[in-house]
């Protein structure tokens, strides 16, 4: 069998797999927490033009086409820099951590393919998907459940503004067993934060086109305009 030409178990083989998706889910939760705490604002200022100015609480989360929050930054493909440095850093250490336990090659180079594999497809591919009218997976009868119900919990992330002004819930975006263990699993739309709203464009320093109003719903924002004070 091929497992056994490349010198590994089933078991083995299983444990990796298992082992490297629950790193990469906990390593993706904690980054897209991370961005929305502006500890970090060079990771978050990248990360809210997708939430503030592209794909905002006011606007429609979902598109005919994909709307690129890196365009005229640096990025690869449409995965910018707040996400390509810290999972640098991440990779990087995972891979001192094997080496340090002296997990075999092999077994190490099955690990890192599923660091990377498994990111890609999740908070690349699928996120990106989720702000798409009529992506197939909504048409698949095996998977429309889990994704329709993965893609409102999403929609809920993007519209759950706290008081600070900042996204607070559900940082999960296919599974959300991270969400549910840390607390910040959310499964109902809030009523919009209109004083949330407001204390995000003080502090963003988001320009409007147009006066206050009952709503608190502006009409237009420009990639641009995003700033930190």
């Amino acid at each position: 069998m091929l497992i056994s030409l490349l010198g590994v178990t089933l078991q083995g083989l299983l444990f990796t797999i298992t082992g490297s998706c629950f790193v990469a889910e906990l390593s993706g939760y904690w980054l897209h927490r991370v961005m929305h705490s502006d500890r970090f604002p060079v990771l978050s200022r990248g990360h809210l033009i997708h939430h503030f100015l592209v794909y905002g609480p006011n606007q429609a989360l979902r598109t005919e086409k994909y709307k690129d929050a890196t365009r005229h930054r640096v990025s690869l493909g449409n995965i910018g820099l707040e996400w390509l440095v810290p999972s640098a850093v991440i990779l990087s250490f995972s891979l001192v951590a094997m080496i340090w336990l002296h997990v075999p090659r092999v077994y190490q180079i099955i690990a890192l393919c599923v660091l990377v594999v498994w990111p890609l497809f999740m908070f690349s591919y699928l996120h990106d998907r989720m702000h798409l009218r009529n992506f197939w997976m909504t048409r698949a009868p095996l998977l429309k459940l889990w994704f329709v119900r993965a893609r409102r919990l999403h929609d809920i992330h993007h519209r759950s503004l706290n008081d600070q002004g900042r996204l607070d819930r559900n940082f999960g975006i296919g599974f959300f067993f991270f969400d549910r263990f840390f607390r910040t699993i959310s499964k109902r739309h809030r009523p919009f934060n209109c004083n949330g709203y407001r204390t995000a464009q003080l502090r963003y320093n988001l320009n409007r086109d147009h006066d206050e109003d009952s709503t608190c719903l502006p009409s237009g924002f420009r990639a641009g305009d995003i700033t930190y004070r």
